[in-house]
């Protein structure tokens, strides 16, 4: 079984849930483009506002890719990996990694690419090519190092050990560590605060934010680009709605323009 994604639409959160448990939730090259298609039919929808990325069970958020399939071509799967990476990556939206378990290799790619992270106290996270002789793809240890300093990243990829989640939290990999009861309520709660806010402006920082960390400064051309979101949002009527419901102490309801 290559496994398959479960998508839950409850606007303005999506869970997408990655269901292979028997596999402990490893990727295949069938199962990758059908998350990078429901990211683009997602893309189209004005009621999503944020996504949440899981796994199926207890065990793991996602083992990594599927290892019946490492004979196939390498450079084939990794980028699969790379592209569905990316598209969670650049997806107009935020995004949380619920992690529900264990974390490796191409999983870590996936959580990585997540705006946010979740996980619960028993999860443990790798990055393990080493054990296998191989070498992690050059996108894959750049988020790392984007994600938690050089430093860190050459423990992982070196040591190819399992850290915990509070460990993975001190290193910045994740943002909150949770027990297992009270994961679903943090998630919910954050995607759904998430959510409830302006879509240009959850949009448009998003963007400005990758694009900062991409390039890692912005000269003139790059400021005047930020500076047309900002007026995008500023001239939207969300932003009207926004100042009318603070003026009137209540929840404001926004519609993405």
């Amino acid at each position: 079984m290559s496994g398959s994604l479960d998508v839950d639409i409850d606007p303005p959160v999506c869970t997408l849930t990655i269901s292979n448990p028997g596999k402990r939730n490893a990727l295949s090259s069938s199962f990758l483009p059908e998350v990078g298609a429901t990211l683009e039919s997602l893309s189209d929808r004005t009621d999503v506002r944020c996504v949440v990325l899981t796994g199926a069970g207890d065990a793991a958020f996602c083992a990594g890719y599927d290892i019946s399939e490492l004979s196939t071509d390498q450079r084939d799967r990794e980028r699969l990996v790379e592209d569905t990476t990316r598209q969670l990556r650049e997806f107009d939206y935020p995004s949380v990694a619920r992690i529900n378990g264990d974390t490796v290799g191409a999983g870590m790619n996936l959580a990585g690419a997540c705006d946010i992270r979740v996980a619960v106290d028993e999860a443990r996270f790798g990055v393990t090519p080493a054990k296998l002789g191989n070498v992690y793809s050059y996108d894959g240890i750049q988020q790392l190092v984007d994600i938690v300093g050089p430093a860190d990243a050459k423990e992982l990829l070196f040591t190819a050990d399992l850290v915990p989640a509070e460990r993975a939290a001190r290193m910045g990999l994740v943002h909150y560590v949770v027990d297992r009861e009270s994961l679903d309520d943090r998630v919910s709660e954050l995607a759904g605060t998430i959510g409830s806010n302006a879509p240009l402006s959850l949009s448009g920082m998003k963007r400005i934010v990758n694009a900062i960390t991409e390039r890692g400064s912005f000269g003139a051309a790059e400021r005047e680009w930020a500076a047309r979101i900002r007026t995008e949002a500023r001239e939207s009527r969300d932003h009207e709605e926004g100042k009318r419901a603070f003026a009137e102490k209540r929840a404001p309801e926004f519609e993405g323009h």
